[in-house]
């Protein structure tokens, strides 16, 4: 059966939009019920860590300054009660988290002497002053306390478990004492003391209504609970066992071994769902946990959805009325364009649509097809020509190309009457055209020129760079003329008329094939690499002048080296050592030397394409920059002059 267009546009948008309502309404609440939940455990797991650092971090900076004194004292032996208070007091000063802050030496052994002076000095009620105090003077036995004994008998920093302290700071606290030794022999305590009203403070705040906080200790005791009746007289275990919830004890033994986590628990009194955050307070071997009553996380949640779903009704009671009126107007035009398109789609670019005027959507589409048929035409003509354009250009390239190959040396393997060595080289360019090039040719029966360069820059105007440095060299090297003379004149020649300042780095060597003798000039190049016949690689460097075209009146050295019997002598150029790879790492001269390394015992041939094809494969295929080689072996048997 066939409907009209507007028909099935209106069946097509209510039809749909009336199953995705209904969807909607059964699936939202799932959803927005998980999203809520997910956000409340980013949110606690978020807070908990925070909170727990925060906690973490003031503890550890209360007992570094435990351990800064204590290394203190153990280096400078104080023991007048002022200038122990002194010290007392400066800590409290210097950390404000700090309630009191106390050091008491071990009395000797034996002899009778007095006990030795145990200065402590600590905050007012009112914490805007501090107060001091000899702890000898209280009544009871202090070097039986917890803060006393524990870092004594373990010889090591120990935290206590919270407790009154009603002899000297009369409120709850927890002490940090740090042992002091001299020779190996326990001296005495630095004990620093944080209020829990501090702690307190700090995990009070809440965000979510019925939120609250919880801090027990290493043994499970509670140092913070709301219920203020918990504090240091019950445990996560006690209140575990009394309601018979071992829910909660497996969270109490997760929580002291300094875990982090959610989880979903039922509360131990009314039964209903709450979710409890918690993360571990190393310093101190606490843990911290947030918990929230999943009621009160879900009720914005119920209320949003009900407004949801009026909304959903409403709005699709009006879009089924628009979409009535609508369709007819919309129809209308749309088979206009339709015949258009039909027209186009028959190769027909000359056609327009008319008789559309409206300045809406639809007159713009129309606007829009007929600037887009005129558009496509023109693109089409254009394509064409910038084709036939480009292919000109590519062959042009191409023959460019071809140009410049021919002016390297053609024959492989090069010299092959030439027994006493053996010779080849790679170039690979990293665009059509290349800015690198070799060369070598006899100079006469008993001196080979071996050449390397490296233009600046890439692509055509390089590669006409190389062809004048390559003319020069080639019409200026005699043996009469040693590679620095080479590289003087060339320099002149070329620097004087080199107005776009391009220069070529080159190294310039003649080799003396009966003693293998290699006399060399580098204008700036990469050190090529000796491979001596044991496996020892040397570098031919430093330069022996300045780069070549830039300054004419630049000097170059000659220098020397020799190649015995078997040994390998590698040109190349920038290309092989500056190639990254997709991390950016360069493959650099120890990747070279690597592959010298495990490629030495092959073929001069081998080894240039071996190199290459590593190269290419660590940049994996990018043409960053040009590749070229050159390989020369001095041959193992060759007979030394007498």
């Amino acid at each position: 059966m066939r409907f009209p267009l507007r028909v099935k546009l209106i069946l097509a948008i209510c039809l749909p939009l009336l199953a995705v309502y209904l969807t909607v309404v059964i699936l939202d609440y799932r959803r927005s019920k998980q999203a809520a939940l997910a956000q409340m455990e980013n949110y606690l797991t978020e807070v908990t860590a925070q909170e727990a650092g925060v906690l973490d971090e003031e503890l550890s900076s209360i007992a570094q300054v435990a351990r800064s004194t204590g290394q203190f004292l153990q280096t400078f032996a104080h023991r007048e009660s002022m200038e122990l208070e002194r010290l007392a007091r400066a800590n409290l000063a210097a950390e404000e988290k700090i309630f009191g802050f106390g050091i008491a030496l071990e009395a000797p052994a034996a002899g009778g002497a007095a006990k030795p002076p145990a200065p402590y000095v600590c905050r007012t009620a009112d914490g805007q002053g501090l107060r001091s105090m000899d702890i000898t003077s209280v009544s009871f036995d202090y070097t039986r306390s917890d803060w006393y004994l524990l870092p004594k008998l373990l010889r090591h920093p120990a935290w206590t478990d919270p407790y009154f302290d009603e002899g000297i700071g009369r409120i709850l606290m927890c002490s940090y004492s740090v042992p002091l030794l001299r020779d190996e022999e326990f001296a005495g305590v630095i004990v620093a003391d944080v209020s829990l009203e501090h702690i307190r403070r700090q995990v009070r705040k809440t965000h979510y209504p019925g939120e609250y906080r919880v801090i027990i200790s290493s043994t499970g005791t509670f140092i913070y609970h709301p219920e203020e009746s918990f504090v240091l007289a019950e445990s996560i275990f006690s209140l575990a066992e009394w309601h018979r919830l071992p829910a909660l004890a497996d969270l109490g033994r997760v929580m002291i071994a300094g875990r982090q986590g959610v989880l979903r628990l039922p509360d131990y009194q009314t039964g209903r769902p709450k979710w409890y955050a918690f993360a571990g307070v190393p310093a101190a071997g606490w843990s911290l946990a947030v918990v929230i009553p999943e009621e009160e996380v879900m009720a914005p949640v119920r209320g949003w959805l009900r407004l949801q779903l009026y909304s959903l009704l409403a709005g699709l009671g009006v879009i089924l009325i628009v979409v009535m009126l609508v369709s007819n107007w919309i129809t209308r035009p749309l088979e206009r364009l339709a015949a258009a398109v039909r027209t186009v789609a028959q190769g027909d670019l000359d056609v327009q649509v008319k008789g559309i005027r409206s300045r809406d959507e639809i007159g713009q589409l129309a606007a829009t097809f007929n600037q887009m048929v005129i558009d496509l035409k023109a693109n089409i003509e254009a394509t064409i020509r910038e084709t036939k354009a480009r292919q000109v250009i590519e062959r042009e390239l191409q023959v460019a190309r071809q140009i410049q190959t021919s002016l390297l040396p053609l024959e492989r393997p090069p010299f092959p009457n030439r027994p006493e060595f053996s010779l080849d080289a790679e170039n690979e360019p990293a665009l059509v055209m290349a800015g690198d090039f070799y060369d070598f040719w006899l100079l006469d029966d008993q001196h080979l020129a071996v050449v390397i360069a490296d233009v600046s820059g890439k692509g055509v105007p390089a590669a006409m760079f190389m062809a004048v440095t390559r003319t020069t060299l080639r019409n200026f090297a005699t043996p009469s003329r040693s590679p620095r003379e080479v590289l003087d004149t060339a320099n002149r020649l070329i620097a004087a008329d080199n107005k776009e300042m391009m220069f070529v780095t080159i190294f310039c060597g003649h080799y003396h094939i009966p003693t293998g003798e290699l006399v060399f000039a580098n204008a700036g190049h990469n050190p090529p690499y000796l491979v001596r016949q044991n496996g020892r690689i040397e570098s031919l460097g430093p330069s022996t002048g300045p780069i070549l075209g830039v300054f004419p009146e630049a000097e170059y050295e000659d220098a020397h080296a020799v190649l015995k019997p078997g040994d390998l002598l590698l040109l190349y150029t920038d290309g092989v050592t500056e190639a990254q790879n997709p991390d950016h790492q360069y493959l650099g001269e120890a990747g070279l030397i690597a592959l010298l390394q495990r490629l030495r015992p092959e073929s001069v041939t081998t080894i240039c394409r071996a190199i290459v094809e590593d190269v290419n494969a660590y940049r994996h295929g990018e043409g960053q920059d040009d590749v070229t080689l050159v390989a020369l072996r001095r041959s193992a048997d060759t007979i030394p002059p007498t």
